[in-house]
């Protein structure tokens, strides 16, 4: 196909200028000025922006099951007391449509790829190939006498024989779930796994006070969770030793601020992280401790945050960057930019839009205006069409849901 008549910016550093894009076999083929070619399918983009695929590098996407259930609480409240028991209700056709229903969510809102850590993650894997997202997919594990939890073990080793690779969109990682739930022992042997796999762990790391106060970030760090490719999350409570140590290994960062504040677990010190070298990208974390699956918003409260204290603080490029290629990264794919060769990932934003206005400005706008998404494209295919989900029944996926939901609440007749 060739996408006509759009402006483009190619990449977080770019300017955005007026070409065409051809798109052959889920890549990116040609990008240049007035591009024919009478047997290609054409799409006429005037008024519409193409940026490269968002990228959302954390969540709990069959959380959406559980949304506006425990609000305004804290932390440990929230999660042990009111999340985990309702947790133990859900099955593998109800993690199937939660998560279904959270990538429209995200494809709507111009996602082309997520970092999941849940249960169920085969359900989450299949609905992955279903919609036509990527995901770098997690089973969350915990430790049961110093060692992993064998059941979870087993299901994320299953997990991985079965679903890592598959349509260059599925990959599988690692995914322990926080200090507090995986001995140093367990954590070794995942670090082991890791190096030996090669593939990603993602770990909550240092998101409430409390846990700071617990572990040493030296200690976790000797385990060899980090030495392959490590996707920390939340670091909020990370003090400057902390942040110069992670330095030395192949440690990414996902800031959840949303997720941060409604949950009271404060600010984390992104701008001291960037300026010491650290990849730094954005995540929504689950719709129950959110709400939203809102990767534009997060850019948003990002920046804001970090210029309370300097306005030069996180700037357009550096949150264009967050968003895009350093979340590639972080999921340990490629992608995050519009460029010959590279897969057709695309978040094409609508530009008859008010707060687009002047369009002069159309770049700085991304980050602090009301953004409409026209469609979501991932490997070459539209998962989100001006209003529609082409690969998906819309209206089955709300049924189902809402069937659901009624079950794990205890109110279905």
């Amino acid at each position: 196909m060739i996408l006509r008549n759009a402006y483009v910016l190619r990449n977080w550093n770019s300017s955005i200028e007026k070409v065409d894009i051809k798109i052959d076999n889920g890549k990116i083929m040609k990008i240049d000025k007035n591009l024919k070619d009478n047997e290609d399918e054409e799409f006429d983009l005037d008024n519409k922006l193409i940026i490269p695929g968002l990228i959302n590098t954390h969540t709990h996407a069959a959380m959406s099951i559980l949304r506006g259930i425990a609000e305004d609480l804290p932390f440990n409240q929230w999660l042990f007391k009111n999340i985990i028991p309702l947790e133990e209700k859900l099955n593998e056709d109800i993690v199937y449509f939660a998560s279904m229903l959270s990538m429209m969510e995200m494809s709507k809102n111009g996602i082309v790829a997520f970092c999941d850590m849940y249960m169920f993650e085969n359900s989450v894997a299949q609905a992955v190939k279903d919609f036509g997202m990527k995901a770098l997919l997690t089973r969350g594990l915990v430790s049961e006498e110093d060692k992993i939890e064998k059941s979870r073990l087993k299901e994320a080793l299953s997990l991985f024989e079965k679903w890592h690779g598959i349509d260059n969109r599925i990959f599988v990682g690692l995914g322990p779930h926080a200090p507090y739930t995986c001995s140093f022992e367990a954590l070794k042997e995942i670090g082991k796994l890791s190096r030996k796999l090669k593939i990603p762990v993602t770990m909550h790391l240092f998101e409430n006070k409390w846990e700071k106060e617990q572990f040493s970030l030296s200690q976790i760090l000797s385990s060899g969770i980090a030495d392959y490719h490590f996707l920390a999350v939340h670091c909020v409570h990370l003090d400057d030793n902390d942040i110069k140590m992670l330095k030395d290994f192949n440690v990414f960062i996902s800031h959840n601020p949303t997720s941060n504040l409604k949950l009271g677990n404060g600010i984390a010190p992104i701008q001291k992280m960037i300026e010491n070298g650290l990849t730094v990208a954005l995540g929504t974390d689950g719709p129950a401790s959110n709400n939203s699956l809102d990767i534009l918003f997060e850019a948003r409260i990002a920046s804001l945050l970090q210029k309370k204290d300097n306005p030069q603080n996180l700037d357009i490029n550096q949150m264009l960057k967050m968003l895009t290629i350093n979340g590639y990264r972080s999921l340990n794919i490629e992608g995050g930019e519009i460029k010959e060769g590279f897969p057709a990932d695309l978040t094409i934003i609508n530009l008859k839009n008010p707060s687009f206005y002047p369009i002069e400005n159309m770049k700085k706008h991304i980050i602090h205006s009301k953004v409409d998404v026209f469609a979501t494209m991932v490997n070459g295919k539209f998962t989100y069409y001006n209003g529609t989900f082409p690969t998906i029944d819309e209206k089955e996926v709300y049924r189902k849901f809402s069937t659901f939901y009624r079950k794990v609440i205890g109110t279905e007749n």
